[in-house]
């Protein structure tokens, strides 16, 4: 079994962002998806370019090849990709939307041979198999889910769709341009978050209900506190674990131990002694078995 820094920074960013949403949930914010986007994108940022100027790190990209991989990285997957992942929540729930977000690190692998021409190996793909397996058996819901009408369950769908897409272009881009340049993670990672960040904020000056202002001084929002707590720990700390782990494996693999967040999630509830069901039991050891046999191949 072969467990680089890779593999290392992948787990720790799951955990991270784990960490992060039971944060989230205590944030009682007055902000829409796409101010919270923001929000989070500018605190972040500044966290980011404060450390870059303590560390005098100088590895910025050296080709333009490279500052566009990041930047179409940034725009796909964190302006896109998260924005799309809101809508999908927004209308078809969390329990539907975990479900289809599984998809994510099958759509990576398959973008890493489009993009990359980086192939994986038979038993890798039977590890992203059986991961996503076990996922989708542990974040199932067990009681029924309320009825939707069509129009609002197809168009969380393809929200959903487009986020695992997008949030899985966002690793293969970002993989193409630590592999063309000398670039340290944290370069990489601040580039990708502010392009992002930038492209959400141009939106949200354009939205009648949405306000940018708000958005950047959080004046009147309560909260603030945890809020910051859950930008250090799931932005800060988790975009720039999660470069370091792409920079160090592939993203398919990458992806794949991602994708087990919502197990710890599931973990730290059991801790707490929270309700944990038998299926999120069955699906974590599933998914266990899958990422054993992802780190083999």
């Amino acid at each position: 079994m072969i467990v680089g820094i890779g593999e290392i920074a992948a787990f720790c960013a799951a955990a991270v962002w784990a960490f992060s949403t039971l944060l989230y949930k205590r944030f009682s914010h007055h902000l829409n998806p796409l101010e919270l986007n923001v929000a989070k994108g500018v605190i972040a940022s500044a966290l980011m370019g404060a450390v870059l100027l303590f560390t005098w790190d100088s590895q910025l990209p050296s080709s333009y090849i490279s500052w566009g991989w990041l930047i179409a990285s940034g725009i796909v997957g964190i302006a896109i990709g998260d924005s799309a992942y809101f809508a999908a929540l927004r209308n078809i729930g969390p329990a539907r939307t975990l479900v289809i977000e599984s998809l994510a690190p099958a759509i990576a692998g398959l973008l890493n041979i489009a993009l990359l021409s980086v192939y994986l190996s038979a038993t890798a793909w039977l590890g992203i198999v059986v991961t996503t397996i076990g996922v989708v058996i542990a974040v199932k819901p067990s009681q029924k889910l309320p009825k939707l009408d069509k129009e609002t369950y197809r168009k969380g769908v393809l929200f959903a769709l487009g986020a695992a897409t997008c949030q899985a272009a966002g690793m293969v881009l970002s993989k193409g341009a630590l592999n063309n340049d000398g670039i340290s993670s944290l370069w990489a990672a601040m580039i990708r978050l502010a392009a992002g960040t930038l492209v959400v904020a141009m939106i949200v000056a354009t939205i009648k209900h949405s306000s940018l202002t708000r958005a950047i001084t959080l004046k009147g929002i309560e909260g603030k506190a945890w809020l910051f707590a859950a930008v250090f720990f799931g932005t800060f700390i988790g975009l720039w674990l999660q470069l370091i782990s792409v920079n160090n494996t592939d993203p398919a693999v990458a992806q794949t131990i991602f994708s087990a967040a919502p197990l710890m999630v599931m973990t730290m509830s059991l801790i707490r002694k929270e309700h944990v069901t038998r299926a999120m039991l069955l699906g974590g050891v599933t998914a266990l078995v899958g990422i054993v046999l992802l780190l083999k191949g």
